[in-house]
């Protein structure tokens, strides 16, 4: 696991799907770092996705936002869009703040997940299943 700033990187893959995880727990990253059993490159931002952070998803295939606090603005999913971002994983407490009428319209695959049980390492799955499906 590489660190630097806050951005933690889990670079043990190899031809595997380039992930971008913003806003993360502590918890929640050592439980997704478990699961992922070096499949998946993925790195973790701390904070939110904002215009400050949405450049770290340059050269990623999927993004997981986790408890966004502040609304994901459509400006901010082009811009994912245009990086080549082809998955979207978002994971809240109740509605997302996102309208994924521009994921649809783009033709690329998004999930929402509100349920607090629904467990980090599942994320995972969730990766898997997609990158299977190309």
């Amino acid at each position: 696991m590489n660190s630097d700033n806050g951005i933690y990187t889990f670079d043990d893959s190899k031809d595997s799907m380039k992930v971008i995880v913003y806003h993360i727990s502590q918890e929640d990253k050592k439980l997704l770092a478990l699961a992922n059993r070096k499949k998946h490159k993925i790195t973790i931002i701390i904070n939110s996705l904002s215009e400050a952070t949405v450049h770290f998803a340059e050269a990623k295939d999927a993004v997981i936002i986790i408890d966004q606090e502040n609304l994901v603005s459509n400006r901010l999913i082009f811009k994912l869009i245009s990086f080549g971002i082809r998955y979207f994983i978002f994971r809240f407490q109740e509605q997302a703040p996102v309208d994924v009428s521009i994921i649809q319209d783009a033709g690329l695959k998004y999930i929402t997940i509100t349920d607090s049980t629904f467990k980090i390492s599942s994320i995972i799955k969730i990766l898997d299943a997609w990158e299977k499906s190309d």
